[in-house]
């Protein structure tokens, strides 16, 4: 069939719709499964073709050849001692963008439904075994077990913190840094006595609360062991735990949350004792969820890029499965100044 034959009548098939657009059907097929191999430019115009003339890739057909499920795995690595739920807004916000993306790439997502207490047990798993590749969001305590898994499966992204020796590709955002523009900010705003609320038992709030403790020092600031405190992730269990810190411990002018969803439990708690913010207590978050601009008052907080995040982990572990090289990807933070530190914002 002749190119011009093809452009009269319907595109049927592969074929058909190679000749339309002038390429070959591997280039064809390719652009229509999104392989990066082909430039953005070809991928758009075949993809917008297809649309065009009613041609539809043939889904079951293409996984069975290519022994793909079309699925892809999310596991949510919850702090469990800290009683951490999938319901925080920081993981809502990043199974969204996960879900747009994979959606626009034309594959199905199966998410984990209870916490993983031993990434291991996940290796032999139905979920796994029925999905082409997995995303772990977050490291947890559990950096060598995802090694392990790593080795035995390499269609693995997970969105954490670079430790030394990982095994995995990782997409994550600068947490260092973010913790260092955070209490940098404070510190700019006259604040001398920063407390620090999170744990550190992960990779990623240990970043946060070494940019922390590099902005004191920079500033000539002696870091007061006492004005660092474990506070719960969940947003009643840090609703009970706050207002007991408030009562017994040192003075402070202001604090550094590790997450959003604990800087707003602070707000209220503070709030609820009469403290004024910022006047009295400044306060910042981390991760600038959807909610944060509309707390009362509106937090100041370190901005991943959620949805930015989300897109960049589809792209990783769909590289992988294609058997591309795909690199570590670092996003930057972005410091969000509102009114809870800022009587001016």
């Amino acid at each position: 069939m002749s190119v011009s034959e093809t452009k009269a009548g319907a595109v049927k098939n592969l074929q058909d719709l190679a000749d339309l657009a002038g390429v070959s059907r591997a280039t064809a097929s390719r652009a229509l499964n999104d392989n990066p191999r082909i430039s953005q430019a070809t991928r758009d115009k075949i993809q917008a073709l297809a649309r065009d003339h009613g041609y539809a890739i043939n889904r079951r057909a293409r996984d069975f050849r290519l022994q793909r499920t079309g699925v892809i795995a999310v596991v949510f690595m919850l702090d469990i001692e800290s009683k951490q739920h999938m319901s925080d807004l920081f993981f809502l916000d990043m199974l969204g963008g996960i879900a747009d993306s994979l959606a626009e790439r034309d594959y199905d997502l199966l998410l984990a439904r209870a916490p993983v207490l031993d990434v291991r047990d996940l290796n032999n798993s139905r979920m796994l075994n029925q999905s082409d590749g997995a995303i772990f969001i977050g490291q947890g305590e559990q950096h060598e077990q995802l090694n392990n898994l790593a080795r035995q499966r390499s269609s693995l992204v997970v969105w954490g913190e670079p430790v030394p020796g990982k095994q995995y590709v990782l997409v994550g955002s600068n947490n260092e840094v973010g913790g260092y523009q955070a209490a940098t900010h404070l510190v700019a705003k006259g604040r001398r006595k920063i407390a620090f609320f999170g744990s550190t038992g992960n990779p990623e709030n240990a970043a946060r609360f070494a940019g922390y403790q590099r902005a004191l020092a920079e500033h000539g600031l002696e870091f007061d062991p006492a004005l660092k405190f474990d506070i719960p992730f969940d947003m009643e269990a840090a609703q009970s735990a706050i207002p007991e810190l408030l009562q017994s411990s040192p003075d402070f002018d202001a604090v550094m949350c590790v997450t959003d969803v604990m800087a707003m439990a602070t707000l209220s708690a503070l709030q609820h004792r009469g403290t004024r913010v910022p006047e009295d207590i400044a306060v910042v978050g981390y991760d600038d969820i959807s909610l944060a601009a509309y707390s009362s008052p509106p937090l100041t907080t370190v901005r991943q890029h959620i949805r930015e995040a989300g897109a960049v982990l589809v792209d990783s572990v769909l590289g992988l499965i294609n058997g591309n090289p795909v690199k570590d990807t670092l996003l930057d933070t972005e410091l969000i100044v509102r009114r809870s530190s800022d009587t001016k914002s």
